[in-house]
């Protein structure tokens, strides 16, 4: 059975830390995190890299959906808010302006976001 997987949280790897104790905290498989991270070697594992921790999206609380005065929009794998601005022909500073509770480098899949008119 396929899971509809996403990133729940992201993880900066620190000193000592290894893909099996990450993978303990946060109750998942090395094979999974390595998998959804293209890690090849599981030994060359850097201090910084910022790894996604899948989850299952159907899962997650949804927040509520922003009060908007032009559309609703459902973010996509790959989607940025440049090139959401962009598709939109808005300024990424009014979609910005229209989402004060959205965090720019934390878009994720399935989040509602607002395009202003």
């Amino acid at each position: 059975m396929a899971q509809n997987l996403v990133c729940v949280d992201v993880y900066t790897v620190r000193p000592n830390d290894t893909l099996y104790t990450i993978a303990q905290k946060y109750d998942i498989s090395v094979s999974l995190l390595m998998r959804v991270n293209r890690i090849c070697n599981p030994y060359n594992l850097r201090i910084g890299r910022k790894l996604c921790i899948p989850g299952d999206a159907s899962k997650l609380e949804q927040p509520p959906e922003p009060e908007c005065t032009g559309t609703i929009y459902t973010v996509v794998a790959g989607d940025t808010l440049y090139m959401i601005a962009k598709r939109h022909k808005v300024s990424l500073n009014s979609i910005i302006q229209a989402n004060p509770s959205l965090d720019p480098y934390d878009l994720r899949i399935g989040m509602k976001i607002c395009i202003p008119v």
